[in-house]
């Protein structure tokens, strides 16, 4: 996010697979809940999935698996880890079945494959094993492609090739192709999603527009996190901007606001990037980019996230920095302060926002008694 302090390492997190790829039927449900799972002998961080071939469908068994794995990411990620490698053992093994008998999976596996292959290479600790499990993820996930028709998760298939292909370009610093084919990944997962959308009931389906508004986010926060070339980043921004403003067009509210919000910030970091905050080349535009992000950001300050809120401080901070007038000045910068109590208050203030608290308070107690 905006503000928080870039330059600490951070450990890389799934990107958000959520919920199964399809329903399952009841039957499946059971057989998936009566899974289990032990050690395997050959290497102590995999879990073999002793899936009851001879009772059930073990692409349903081994999916069940693959959503206990999702569920443990964010929490549990030892388990995940454990989980994810099972999944991949068991996918593995089951190919070579198929392969045997001269027949070919349904696109479900390769789906499940290939996005279990996604997420272990997220919580991989090692740069080399997690760029591998991309490379693996990628054909898989293409096989599901090549496979599929008109399957109800065939649309988190081309979410998942997106986001696939967005960390192979950040990893391999590619030039503008691989990203391009993974918006065009993105563009093809949202109309799939929203024509599958308008042919089913509403309490059915998925909310189009939570998915849009979590794409470009998480487009967004690829080209904040300067994995990129600039020409590379300024693509995601602009695709990220497009498809929140698409959705804050037909809803205007707080999510897709942030969202915009956080494009118009970005836009114009990149114009700052090479220039002093008193010799910006296009600082007309600049403030105009801030003062866009700034409106839309104060329209739901009363009921804002953190998130939203340091947005907001530091965008008012900046916009400040860049004013002719003093007064305006000072009045923007008071308003960053109290943005940032706001934020201040709920203990979730970074270290760098409470130090300008500290300083403009300062500052004014020292104008104050001068005056004085």
């Amino acid at each position: 996010m905006p503000g928080n302090d870039s330059s600490a390492p951070k450990r890389k997190r799934p990107l958000g697979l959520k919920a199964r790829a399809a329903k399952k039927s009841n039957n499946a449900t059971d057989a998936a809940g009566s899974s289990s799972e032990v050690k395997d002998f050959d290497e102590a961080n995999t879990a073999t999935i002793m899936l009851r071939g001879d009772e059930c469908n073990e692409i349903d068994e081994l999916e069940g698996i693959f959503d206990s794995a999702i569920e443990a990411i964010n929490s549990e990620d030892e388990r995940a880890v454990t989980l994810l490698r099972g999944t991949i053992h068991e996918s593995d093994r089951i190919l070579r079945l198929y392969d045997a008998d001269e027949k070919t999976p349904e696109a479900r596996f390769y789906y499940i494959y290939g996005t279990a292959l996604f997420n272990l290479s997220e919580i991989s600790e090692e740069e080399e094993d997690s760029g591998m499990y991309l490379e693996l993820a990628h054909h898989r996930l293409t096989q599901a492609r090549e496979q599929m028709s008109e399957e109800p998760f065939a649309w988190r298939v081309y979410l998942m090739l997106a986001k696939v292909n967005l960390e192979l370009a950040a990893g391999q610093k590619a030039e503008s192709a691989k990203v391009e084919t993974a918006l065009q990944d993105l563009d093809h997962a949202l109309q799939t999603l929203e024509k599958q959308q308008n042919k089913e009931p509403a309490e059915e389906t998925l909310s189009a527009r939570i998915e849009a508004l979590a794409a470009a986010d998480m487009v967004l926060s690829l080209a904040d996190s300067q994995r990129l070339p600039e020409t590379c980043s300024a693509m995601l921004v602009q695709w990220g901007e497009a498809a929140a403003r698409k959705q804050h067009t037909k809803q205007a509210d707080s999510e897709s606001s942030l969202v915009v919000a956080r494009a118009l910030w970005l836009q114009a970091s990149a114009l700052l990037a090479d220039d002093d905050e008193d010799e910006i080349k296009e600082k007309v535009q600049y403030a105009k980019l801030l003062s866009e992000a700034q409106s839309l950001l104060e329209k739901n300050d009363g009921e804002a996230s953190s998130e939203a809120l340091l947005l907001l401080g530091e965008v008012q901070l900046n916009l400040g920095n860049v004013q002719d007038d003093e007064s305006r000045q000072e009045k923007l910068y008071e308003q960053a302060v109290a943005t940032f109590r706001q934020v201040q208050s709920r203990g979730e203030l970074p270290e760098q926002f409470a130090q300008f608290i500290d300083d403009f308070e300062k500052e004014a107690d020292s104008d104050d008694a001068d005056s004085d």
